[in-house]
């Protein structure tokens, strides 16, 4: 019963986790050639009960090696890891 309850746990667990991980695909091999941000904010609810929220949206766009170019979603962590000119998703993983 307890091993049962205990594989029950972890894989709720492991769901969890699952859900909180990154969840920008990495783009297509390149060079960095431009970075952008995007803020969007939205408001909900109606009268004096409106909240705002906001999040920042990060963009690369990355040169291939047959001369397309891509825009890439990445995280902030990503996003201030690439530079212009730099290999992508290389600089990415560093």
């Amino acid at each position: 019963m307890r091993i049962r309850l205990a594989l029950a746990v972890t894989a709720v667990a492991a769901l969890a986790l699952t859900g909180c991980s990154d969840q920008h695909k990495p783009g297509p091999a390149g060079k960095v050639t431009a970075k952008d941000t995007d803020r969007e904010c939205k408001s909900k609810g109606t009268g004096k009960k409106k909240k705002r929220s906001c999040h920042t949206e990060y963009e690369l766009t990355v040169r291939t090696s047959k001369g397309d170019e891509v825009e890439v979603d990445v995280s902030g962590s990503d996003y201030n890891s690439c530079s212009e000119g730099a290999s992508y998703p290389r600089c990415a993983k560093q």
